[in-house]
């Protein structure tokens, strides 16, 4: 009678659970802008990041609950379990005891440079001349080729790195594809640049806490039914 009792409390344990859908949290870094995000303090209001988010949960009968943190302390949070797992992101960027989803979100790294400067042909050209970055974010690319003659000039974030580029304090500075076209598809850049050289193309994925809620092959495999059903795609061209 006692097991039978007990037995019964999981089932309407378990059936209350799932009637109520939980959240999945997603981590983001504060420094991220649009098109990938819209932030008003911690408040994550529109981009990229918020429509994958949601589309993600959705495939999971949750609900998207996005915690915004510095880049610095995305790694230990995401190690502690405080979130499920940080999107549009590579395993370059963020070393730690994660598990990758597989890429499924196209970007690039570029080189942009004021076109009154001479353009570079290569990334060993750049050696010894200051490259606006952003700060606590890795650049493999920049990183392996120039080694100790990469000159970081770190801001908070892109939108910095290109008033320096527009007050003469930089001429050249690293950015993502997905900003440029988005900050030229609004008429917004400040100055008149060369055609970008491309550092590297790529594919996002996410990083998954080992303590997430859900597993690494549940994450892949509404990864694919977004990709497959276009979700991805129609997301991505609101921002072209």
């Amino acid at each position: 009678m006692k097991q039978t009792l007990m037995a019964a409390s999981w089932l309407l344990a378990a059936s209350l659970a799932s009637a109520t859908p939980g959240k999945l949290l997603i981590l983001l870094d504060n420094s991220t802008e649009m098109p990938l995000a819209s932030l008003q303090g911690s408040t994550l209001l529109a981009g990229i990041h918020l429509e994958v988010g949601r589309a993600l949960a959705s495939e999971f009968g949750k609900q998207a609950s996005f915690l915004v943190l510095p880049r610095k302390r995305i790694s230990d949070s995401l190690q502690n379990g405080d979130a499920d797992l940080l999107c549009l992101y590579r395993p370059e960027w963020l070393p730690g005891p994660f598990q990758w989803s597989r890429p499924f979100l196209p970007n690039a790294e570029l080189l942009i440079t004021r076109r009154d400067q001479p353009r570079p042909g290569s990334i060993t050209s750049l050696a010894g001349q200051g490259i606006g970055t952003i700060h606590g974010f890795r650049y493999p690319e920049l990183e392996t080729g120039l080694g100790k003659n990469l000159i970081r000039d770190d801001a908070p974030n892109a939108s910095s790195n290109l008033k320096k580029l527009e007050a003469g304090r930089t001429h050249h500075a690293a950015i993502n594809q997905l900003y440029l076209h988005y900050q030229q598809k609004l008429g917004q850049l400040p100055v008149a640049l060369h055609p970008p050289l491309v550092l590297n193309n790529y594919q996002t994925g996410c990083a998954l806490s080992r303590r997430s809620q859900i597993s690494l092959p549940q994450l892949n495999h509404a990864i694919t039914h977004l990709v497959n059903n276009k979700t991805i795609a129609r997301i991505l061209e609101k921002y072209r």
